[in-house]
């Protein structure tokens, strides 16, 4: 079972669940699994159970999930254990948001299974889903919060956008976000990697400010050698420094400055 491989399923199927799209994460439990889930009470065994019950769900209920944090850690090579921590917004049909920070513990293990030739393969399966910060449940609720309001006070959020975009930390964790989660991004350790500031904190990645730049023009400027911003969070310009939404001031070099400010002025247009 190769680890990074699981981690990044793990990431993918949560992605797919929080997109509606639920039959790809409950096709990958095994036939004798556990789960438990976020409201008091929550418990299921076995794969078949879980479809079951999420099929018998009738809603209108939408998810945005942002700044999505994934760590794994295996004891051999036949398991991994994967922790995701993201905030999810939900969306109800009478217009109000609300938003939680989740925990989600997922235990894999391989099973063999006979592929479409009739030959045995071994195959990752999910043994235990535990989202460990429980909150209350509503008696006429069963795996979604459709009355999520009436037994929690949460706040009121505004989701995240933009394109969605990975990075590998360099504590070996691997971060998704929404490009509009990140204020800002610095050089670090003599400009071998970066550290990341987000509206959830910062995080140090594995690539450099130059790669990063390479990867995504379309998303950060570049004001400095050291520097990344998103333009998005702009909110002034004067000379050789620029100011943004969080009262961040980075500079900008002199012979740069009217180059950047052009940069600056088209990518807020857009």
């Amino acid at each position: 079972m190769k680890q990074q491989e699981i981690a990044d399923l793990s990431a993918e199927l949560i992605i797919q669940y929080y997109n509606n799209d639920y039959l790809p994460f409950l096709e990958s439990f095994d036939d004798d699994s556990l789960w438990y889930g976020p409201a008091e009470g929550q418990f299921l065994r076995g794969r078949e159970a879980m479809i079951r019950a999420w099929q018998a769900e009738e809603h209108e209920l939408r998810f945005t999930m942002g700044n999505l944090k994934v760590v794994h850690i295996s004891g051999n090579n036949a398991t991994c254990n994967v922790m995701l921590t993201y905030t999810v917004v939900t969306h109800y049909p009478d217009g109000h948001d609300l938003s939680v920070f989740q925990r989600l513990l997922l235990c894999w293990c391989e099973r063999k299974r006979k592929d479409a030739n009739g030959n045995l393969q071994k195959v990752p399966r999910i043994l235990v889903c535990h989202i460990s910060n429980p909150h209350g449940k509503h008696e006429d609720d069963n795996i979604y919060p459709v009355n999520y309001a009436q037994v929690y006070a949460g706040e009121k959020a505004q989701p995240q956008r933009g394109e969605r975009i990975h990075f590998h930390g360099v504590d070996r964790s691997d971060y998704f976000y929404y490009s509009d989660a990140v204020y800002w991004i610095e050089a670090a350790d003599d400009g071998k990697h970066s550290v990341l500031h987000t509206t959830s904190g910062s995080a140090k990645i594995m690539a450099s400010v130059t790669e990063l730049a390479a990867r995504y023009p379309h998303l950060f400027l570049r004001c400095h050698q050291s520097y990344l911003i998103n333009p998005h969070y702009l909110r002034s310009i004067r000379r050789f420094t620029v100011t943004l939404a969080d009262g961040t001031e980075l500079p900008i070099p002199e012979k740069k400055y009217t180059a950047f400010r052009d940069k600056a002025r088209e990518a807020i247009k857009h």
